[in-house]
């Protein structure tokens, strides 16, 4: 079990945010074979749904818009991080 501190988990969230946020998300899948660089891709239903988030927001509701993004693994990780986690362990 690592320890870590406020700026190393306000580093991890900024970092996750960036990762799946923006027009081009880096977690999105491309090329060809449609690979992914996210870990997490694997159990995420952010892209098999072919529902883009970016225009999704503008046709749901907040409350429709929430529970979609809540299915996100990544979201789920975002919700745990908070200033005063200072242990990070697998259970």
């Amino acid at each position: 079990m690592a320890q870590v501190s406020d700026a190393d988990v306000l580093l991890l969230w900024r970092a996750l945010r960036a990762f799946r946020s923006g027009g081009r998300p880096a977690c999105k899948p491309h090329g060809r074979s449609a690979v992914s660089e996210c870990p997490l891709q694997g159990s995420c239903p952010r892209w098999r749904t072919g529902v883009d988030d970016r225009e999704a927001i503008f046709e749901e509701t907040l409350e429709e818009t929430e529970a979609r993004r809540a299915a996100w693994p990544c979201s789920r990780i975002l919700d745990a991080l908070e200033p005063g986690v200072n242990r990070i362990s697998a259970g």
